[in-house]
């Protein structure tokens, strides 16, 4: 490897459906996990890998966490959670438009603090000033 070249291996987590795979999609400039209104599409991780000058980054798209109310639900969330040991970097998606509430407060709570970085999803729909008021 040459010098200044960086790689690591980044999760995406967040509640179902706040945009985990389209962002994971976006990232890597092609399709490569469905995105669907349906939440729980997502059922095992997805992996994808983004390679730049200087940079490679594996990004793994996860199911939705969530308070399970089923067997399937339990084994979705530890799925989920099962990556954020492996993983370099933890990117905690929220929604911006549908507000950040306790779904989103449930996910923060296992996550690695000193891994991750809270990322505000669909804030150009709802502006800056009410993306603000939610997180403070």
């Amino acid at each position: 490897m040459s010098d200044g070249y960086r790689s690591g291996f980044v999760t995406i987590v967040g509640r179902p459906n706040v945009g985990k795979s389209t962002l994971l999609n976006r990232f890597l400039g092609q399709k490569v996990t469905i995105v669907s209104d349906k939440p729980q599409t997502t059922r095992t991780e997805v992996r994808g890998v983004l390679t730049r000058p200087g940079l490679q980054a594996v990004f793994c798209d996860t199911p939705g966490i969530h308070k399970p109310r089923t067997l399937l639900g339990e084994r979705l969330n530890r799925t989920a959670r099962a990556t954020l040991g492996d993983m370099d970097v933890v990117l905690f998606l929220v929604d911006g438009e549908g507000g950040i509430g306790r779904g989103d407060e449930f996910v923060a709570a296992g996550l690695p603090v000193e891994r991750t970085v809270l990322v505000v999803n669909k804030a150009d729909r709802v502006g800056r000033d009410r993306v603000a008021e939610q997180l403070l």
